[in-house]
């Protein structure tokens, strides 16, 4: 008679095997979200890397550094960031803005970028998100800086310097005036003026921003504080700003705001300077600013050398 076999050993091992099965998947169920975590940590860091080296190398130069927009319009802005899905924003890096000078950056549309290098674009831009300024909302609350620029160029006839008004028209820098009448009057009678007592209607011609400044230049004077020009350093900076980007317009409407407050040499150097721009030598004008630069004691940017000046010993 056959002897019947015996598998208790076979059971008792593929039941130690199955235990053991079991437990390395929960522990491998238990290990995996910290895996995959540290996954898209790691390929976050890679996609912010390569999107600031994009950022920089081709985009920083007209929406800013910190994308604080100079030419183009600000990245780096709260609503901007928060209306805009990341598919809009691929769709206007990959295929431009047309009618502007956003260019196409995609492949598909014979940009340099492959749709990868556009959402590590997305994901450096995206960093900007959680402490991004509402930079219309601050632009609205006024510069009392730009709204004496702008006083200059179009209240002071009436109005007189600083405010103080002419024999034929009021004075706006009175304090006890401006503390009776709202930030609302003063919009309304700016934008809508008093034709009949010859104030013209500038809703036409200012921005709401522009009306803004002035209204912080208004409240300014009403605290008794003295709001002065900014020296030409600035505007001579943004002069050859846009002269670098071919900007010969702008570069015209900067060197204006220069000339504003300067005279004698100075302003003997910046009229040499914008004759050369209304004449189309942008080499003359840019000589002619580091001219005004030096006599201003600015420094020239490092990697500028003086002409004839050797950089090597024979």
């Amino acid at each position: 008679m056959r002897q019947k076999e015996n598998y208790s050993r076979h059971i008792g091992a593929s039941l130690i095997l199955t235990v053991a099965i079991l437990v390395s998947f929960q522990f491998y169920i238990f290990r995996e979200p910290k895996r995959i975590a540290a996954d898209e940590t790691r390929d976050q860091l890679i996609a912010v890397t390569e999107g600031r080296a994009l950022y920089n190398e081709n985009c920083a130069m007209c929406h800013g550094e910190q994308g604080e927009g100079v030419d183009g319009p600000p990245l780096n802005d709260k609503p901007f960031l928060t209306n805009t899905a990341d598919e809009t924003i691929f769709s206007l890096i990959g295929s431009g803005v047309p009618g502007t000078e956003m260019p196409a950056w995609g492949q598909v549309h014979g940009g340099p970028f492959t749709d990868e290098q556009v959402r590590q674009l997305i994901t450096f831009i995206r960093g900007w998100e959680a402490e991004a300024p509402d930079r219309q909302a601050i632009a609205l609350a006024g510069d009392p800086v730009a709204g004496l620029v702008l006083y200059n160029s179009t209240c002071i006839v009436c109005h007189g310097q600083d405010g103080l008004g002419l024999e034929d028209s009021p004075a706006i820098n009175d304090p006890e005036r401006l503390s009776q009448l709202s930030d609302e009057w003063y919009q309304e009678t700016i934008m809508e003026g008093r034709p009949a007592q010859g104030m013209p209607t500038w809703g036409t011609v200012l921005s709401p921003v522009q009306v803004s400044n002035l209204i912080a230049l208004f409240r300014a004077w009403e605290q008794g504080e003295t709001v002065q020009l900014p020296g030409p350093e600035e505007a001579l900076a943004e002069v050859m700003h846009m002269l670098g980007h071919g900007d010969m317009h702008g570069a015209e409407h900067a060197l204006e705001e220069a000339m504003g407050g300067a005279s004698g040499e100075l302003l003997a150097i910046l009229n040499e300077a914008m004759t050369a721009l209304e004449s189309g030598d942008a080499a003359a004008a840019e000589t002619a600013v580091h001219a005004a630069e030096a006599l201003l004691g600015v420094d020239a940017p490092a990697d500028e050398h003086t002409e004839g000046s050797d950089d090597h010993t024979e």
